[in-house]
């Protein structure tokens, strides 16, 4: 077999989100057919298949974000490479072998799970073996650990970051980590303000009706998850 890796997507972008497989496993596909979709921090690229033939399996599922480099698909008979295209080599992978069941792994069982999810484990400081994996193969999923970290039920809804929001995201996130923040104090005259004129209830009454608007004025983010805690009320 043959892997097929992440290409370099230019521009100095070091990874890419899956949004949609146009080919699944056991197809056939030819050089230069689009193969996969995925969502860059500028845009979402199509991928062509670099080769002809069958695909044995993928590396990935919409929403797994994966870094340059990651494997993709394995090809089972590949007839040739397109020159303009960066694939890694990888060493093929033994041909399955029928196992029972098990209902977790232990200390003597191998843990079965794709790159993107071990990358995923680390950043979330999750031991994969302390994960029951609900693969078909019995690898351990992306929805395995998320599972895995769940806390209490709060109110509202999680929206996961993608593409430009995700890279404002960290980008921000980056900045407060790193910028020394600093406070200006100033004096100011405001003896001929209004006095009987009270703004906290014009300014409460706008504030509600802009998170009504843009829904995602009236949430938090969660770093280690990227995703956004919109809440039901203000």
């Amino acid at each position: 077999m043959k892997d097929f890796c992440l290409p370099d997507l230019g521009e100095g972008l070091d990874e890419a989100e899956i949004v949609s497989w146009h080919a699944g496993v056991g197809d056939h596909v030819v050089a230069d057919q689009p193969l996969v979709s995925v969502e860059t921090a500028k845009a979402i690229v199509e991928i062509p298949s670099p080769y002809s033939g069958h695909i044995a399996k993928r590396f990935g599922e919409p929403g797994d974000v994966l870094k340059v480099g990651d494997p993709l698909v394995a090809f089972e008979d590949g007839k040739r490479q397109d020159a303009a295209t960066v694939v890694g080599q990888l060493p093929a992978s033994p041909p399955d072998e029928t196992q029972p069941p098990t209902e977790a792994i232990t200390e003597n069982t191998p843990i079965r799970a794709a790159p993107a999810v071990r990358r995923r484990a680390r950043e979330l400081a999750i031991d994969l073996a302390e994960i029951t994996p609900s693969g078909a193969h019995g690898e351990v999923t992306l929805h395995d650990l998320e599972a895995g970290v769940a806390g209490p039920a709060q109110s509202g809804t999680m929206r996961v970051l993608r593409g430009p929001r995700r890279t404002m995201a960290r980008n921000m996130a980056r900045a407060r980590d790193q910028v020394v923040p600093a406070t200006l104090y100033d004096d100011a005259n405001v003896e001929h303000w209004t006095r009987d004129a009270d703004p906290t209830v014009r300014l409460a009454r706008a504030i509600a009706t802009a998170c009504s608007s843009e829904p995602i004025l009236n949430a938090w983010l969660d770093q280690d998850s990227e995703r956004l805690q919109i809440h039901d009320h203000v």
